[in-house]
């Protein structure tokens, strides 16, 4: 049985809520961080200077949504944080937890980068959340993956292989990126700088 609308809203809000405020969320993400180091003649330096909005679309539900994060006057945005919790949910145990506002700066960049070359599709999810018990259902999914912190996705992009999307995750160096060529997908998480092909 899939969450309603209201019943997500309850759900996103009590885990927004576990937050101390908006402003306990970071203003500056580790990609946001990277390419202000290198901002210097670096034209798409000036993403994080402007409203965050992405496309995401979760294949096994078929949601697809608009999602605006953060604005320049107003900072992170509840309604669009919110949203952004319910479509990376554990949608087999219909479990709603907060996302890493990093990981949502990540999939921000990527796709900035990939529309600023005339790939106008989603971002689509195929993993988001995963509760430990499902976690440990999953064949080569790590014990203490990162998917059960609300801290990776695995996605794809129609318009994109897969080596091109793991080569625009990787140059943020903003945390893990594995590329699964076989399978279609790239994995991105917010935890230590590192690589691998699975």
């Amino acid at each position: 049985m899939s969450l309603s609308r209201r019943a997500f809203l309850l759900q996103a809000g009590q885990a927004f809520a576990m937050l101390s405020g908006l402003s306990a969320l970071p203003e500056r993400s580790d990609a946001e961080t990277q390419a202000a180091r290198s901002a210097t003649d670096n034209p798409f330096a000036a993403i994080w200077d402007r409203p965050r909005e992405i496309v995401i679309h979760r294949q096994v539900t078929g949601e697809r949504r608009r999602l605006l994060l953060w604005h320049p006057q107003e900072g992170w945005c509840r309604d669009g944080y919110s949203e952004a919790c319910l479509l990376l949910r554990d949608v087999v145990a219909n479990e709603v937890r907060q996302i890493d506002p990093g990981l949502l700066n990540m999939l921000y960049a990527i796709q900035s980068w990939y529309l600023a070359n005339q790939v106008f599709e989603p971002l689509i999810i195929t993993s988001g959340y995963r509760n430990a018990i499902r976690n440990q259902g999953i064949e080569g999914a790590a014990k203490n993956s990162m998917h059960t912190h609300g801290k990776a996705v695995d996605m794809k992009v129609r318009g994109l292989t897969t080596t091109q999307l793991w080569q625009m995750a990787a140059a943020l160096r903003s945390g893990g990126v594995g590329y699964y060529p076989g399978k279609g997908f790239v994995h991105i998480d917010t935890g230590r700088i590192r690589y691998w092909q699975g």
